[in-house]
């Protein structure tokens, strides 16, 4: 019992200080984009880039960016019609759908030119729910293992894959399928929306890392 307590508050401790570094993050950055307008110095802009810096376009994160901003507040610092494209892999998941996601897709639609682009890839509701259904993740697990061959599930079953893609230990907020994800573009201004793949994303920017995900990912293009 005593191990479970020290554990417990150990791991506890790491998330709290993990999320106040994070919330001071945001708030250095949120003062940055009360303070600032920007011009778009490229055409193409990366919301949540991380360590994957892609030539061309303007890499954005909440640290170690181009540009360091917070996805989640209300206002980015760009003009209307400042960028062709807009790519975006692995974030929307991570924000709530109304008081984040929706704003933030608002955003993204008003600093688009017209005909441009936002390319989005995110974890496929539907695809893992077939992978449960057809062998409890196992599939995915192999696929993950191939492509991280440091990774694995802690040594727990299969299935629990599922519980990592839906939480990611509580970063997750929200998983899509295409119809769903299509709603809410609809609710943001986007019409044209098609789904594609990761070979269309790479096709269209070479210079893109390529995620070799697609068994568990939705890739979708929606036209301003």
């Amino acid at each position: 019992m005593k191990g479970y307590i020290k554990s417990k508050f150990s791991q506890r401790s790491f998330e709290n200080i993990k999320n106040a570094s994070f919330e001071y993050k945001r708030m250095t950055t949120r003062w940055f984009q009360k303070k600032h307008k920007m011009t778009a110095q490229k055409p193409n802009l990366q919301l949540g880039a991380g360590i994957r810096k892609v030539t061309g376009f303007v890499n954005v994160d909440l640290s170690g960016a181009d540009v360091n901003l917070d996805l989640t507040y209300k206002t980015l610092p760009w003009k209307e019609d400042s960028f062709e494209n807009i790519v975006s892999q692995h974030l929307i998941e991570h924000l709530y759908i109304k008081d984040e996601l929706i704003p933030l897709l608002s955003e993204l639609h008003r600093m688009l030119q017209p005909n441009g682009s936002l390319w989005l890839a995110t974890p496929d509701m539907e695809k893992i729910c077939q992978s449960y259904i057809k062998n409890k993740c196992a599939d995915l697990v192999a696929d993950r293992k191939e492509r991280m061959p440091e990774w694995d599930l802690g040594g727990y079953p299969s299935q629990h894959m599922l519980n990592d893609l839906f939480h990611q230990e509580g970063e997750h907020k929200n998983l899509f399928d295409f119809d769903f994800l299509t709603w809410i573009l609809n609710q943001a201004g986007f019409e044209k929306i098609e789904k594609i793949t990761e070979q269309d994303l790479i096709d269209q920017f070479p210079d893109f890392p390529r995620r070799n995900d697609e068994l568990q990912s939705l890739y979708v293009k929606a036209v301003k």
